[in-house]
């Protein structure tokens, strides 16, 4: 069978995924924990299905003109190009996914920040409760056993 455009080819769109994940590790690095792997791999074959259907209108364009161009390649190039932009905003490799995640990641590491500091509050607190419970049983004690309720 003859590959028009690759677009439908799993092993024309996995040799360019491999170039383009190539990039990816040098421009953004965090994608390679482990939790981001589903999301690399389903932006990495759309950014490939999207060059390989650019290459091809561009090659069409050229060599025959644009309207030798099917008009469903055009749709399949627009489609790949959104797809491919969504998921990369997704994964931060956009301007705007960038700052979200960023603001995601900001307010993650505030949340965790507060709920530390209320932890070791608790932990004052209680110590404090502790010391006057401490206090107060010593000077029962010393009193007599007496305390001021008793009185």
């Amino acid at each position: 069978m003859a590959i028009k455009n690759g677009a439908r080819s799993d092993r024309a769109v996995d040799l360019v995924a491999e170039e383009v994940h190539a990039t990816i590790r040098e421009v953004a690095p965090w994608l390679a924990e482990d939790h981001f792997a589903p999301s690399v791999h389903r932006y990495l074959r759309a950014a490939a299905r999207e060059q390989l259907l650019d290459q091809f209108i561009a090659s069409t364009v050229e060599a025959k003109g644009a309207g030798k161009v099917p008009s469903r390649t055009w749709e399949q190039a627009t489609a790949a190009t959104r797809l491919a932009h969504t998921l990369a905003s997704d994964l931060g490799l956009t301007p705007l996914g960038e700052a979200r995640l960023r603001a995601i990641a900001g307010t993650a590491a505030i949340n965790e920040l507060s709920l530390a500091d209320l932890m070791a509050e608790g932990a004052e607190i209680r110590k404090a409760a502790e010391a006057r419970h401490a206090v107060s049983a010593t000077a029962t004690e010393r009193d007599g056993g007496t305390t001021d309720g008793d009185l």
